[in-house]
């Protein structure tokens, strides 16, 4: 078992060493995108919860402020995943972090007085009811450009729904005996990115929909700012009037 285990290891070391030789251009453009968006805005929120303490609570029982903590992690592991050639899995990741923060903010919106411990009770009862899947709960939130919003959902859906390919793949490097059923193909690292970037789109238009009195604090940030216009995204500019 041991010495099966360490085959599996060393396998994935050498994925990570030709990934990095392969496509090290296109994974550091992965990373700089990935921390661009997240350090500005995490220092953002800091910076306005030190000048603004009333608000601590509300942010604390929060499923929305939840999953954006839960963002940073999972961007983290996009990276990993994708130096690791685990392309399919980076993908379900964004997947999930689409569909977390949907899901969030209509508990949020449904339940604004519960703490959060109550939300996360309610969200275990309600997660896999086929009533709380994303695009029905978009129609339900009471937000502007919804319309936008349920476009670039299905939108980028469609682009992260699991493919065939992924398969294909597997199944020649299986019969190939490579050790592990991973493939290096520079080409999905940028579609991996600009799923990456409009699901952040979408995460932080969100985020702004439930805590309205962070947008002002956030169109100050010329640095977030500029990398909205600069990646070129749909919907924050639309809710940021830039």
């Amino acid at each position: 078992m041991l010495k099966d285990a360490d085959r599996i290891l060393e396998g994935f070391q050498d994925t990570v060493r030709k990934s990095l030789e392969e496509c090290g251009d296109e994974l550091e453009e992965t990373r700089q995108l990935l921390h661009a968006f997240l350090y500005d805005f995490f220092k953002t929120i800091n910076e306005y919860h030190k000048s603004n303490p009333k608000s601590i609570p509300k942010y604390m029982h929060s499923l929305v402020f939840t999953c954006f903590l839960e963002l940073v992690r999972i961007s983290g592991h996009i990276f990993f995943l994708s130096c690791n050639g685990l392309y399919r899995n980076a993908f379900n990741d964004i997947r999930y972090a689409l569909e977390s923060i949907v899901q969030a903010l209509y508990i949020d919106f449904r339940h604004p007085e519960v703490n959060i411990g109550t939300k996360i009770e309610i969200l275990k009862e309600v997660e896999d009811k086929r009533e709380y899947h994303a695009i029905r709960l978009i129609d339900d939130l009471e937000i502007d450009f919804k319309g936008e919003l349920r476009k670039e959902y299905k939108n980028l859906s469609r682009i992260i729904h699991p493919s065939h390919k992924q398969i294909v793949r597997t199944i020649k490097d299986l019969k190939e005996d490579t050790g592990v059923p991973v493939t290096i193909d520079c080409e999905e690292i940028p579609k991996i990115r600009d799923s990456t970037k409009r699901m952040y789109d979408v995460f932080f238009f969100l985020f702004i929909n439930y805590f309205q009195d962070f947008k002002e604090v956030l169109k100050k940030n010329e640095n977030f700012l500029e990398k909205v216009r600069i990646h070129k995204l749909y919907l924050l500019p639309k809710i940021l009037n830039v």
